[in-house]
């Protein structure tokens, strides 16, 4: 049996709001928990950003997916690059290969979070190491939304119940899936998908309430 969604942070979503009324829901959107599994879309996204300084870096990419009916629907992509306040760290750039020159003609801060919470409205958000990307969407939606974004979401690596941190290409590895070298946030998002549906699979008829769900 898993858990539902942690007290504590369940308590601050609600009184976020209390507070704000219907303006909450210009940047949040509720979750029905008790929706069965295999009935329930999900966004499994990913970030790249200028660094891995959690307190100064930026999110410079998100690469998103849809799964319905527990299949990935690759006719709906989610693929942005953002621009950001100071160009990406060369360590960075090393990493996922987004280069200055490409965030030429990348998209402000405001338009790119319009388009995510267009894409991701209604659906349980997904992620590996979710908290990270979380970190990176707050941090972009914080300039257009005036409530704070308090979504409901689920960590891979917490339906896979593994007392020893493993990476997502070990994952990936473990379950016999192909993996990329190139590692874009739209990549990401779909090889993490694929570790997912994978795990999630034999939950199929259980309810969203019996899995790890997290509010941030």
């Amino acid at each position: 049996m898993f858990y539902y969604p942690d007290f504590l942070n369940r308590c601050i979503r609600r009184a976020y709001k209390n507070i704000h009324g219907e303006k909450f829901y210009a940047c949040n959107w509720d979750v029905d928990i008790k929706a069965k599994i295999k009935d329930t879309t999900f966004v499994v996204c990913d970030t790249e950003t200028t660094g891995l300084d959690l307190k100064k870096d930026e999110p410079i990419a998100i690469g998103a997916l849809k799964v319905k009916d527990l299949c990935i629907d690759l006719s709906q992509s989610f693929y942005r690059l953002i621009k950001p306040q100071t160009p990406p760290k060369r360590s960075s750039i090393e990493v996922h290969g987004i280069t200055p020159s490409d965030l030429d003609i990348a998209k402000e801060r405001e338009e790119v979070s319009k388009e995510f919470l267009e894409f991701s409205r209604g659906s349980l958000l997904v992620g590996y190491f979710f908290y990270i990307d979380l970190v990176m969407l707050k941090k972009l939606l914080k300039s257009f939304c005036s409530v704070p974004f308090v979504p409901y979401s689920l960590d891979v690596l917490d339906l896979y119940r593994s007392e020893k941190h493993i990476s997502l290409d070990e994952m990936l590895s473990l379950f016999d899936l192909p993996s990329s070298s190139h590692h874009s946030a739209l990549e990401d998002a779909y090889m993490t998908a694929l570790v997912f549906l994978k795990l999630i699979k034999p939950y199929e008829n259980r309810r969203l309430k019996d899995l790890p769900i997290k509010v941030w």
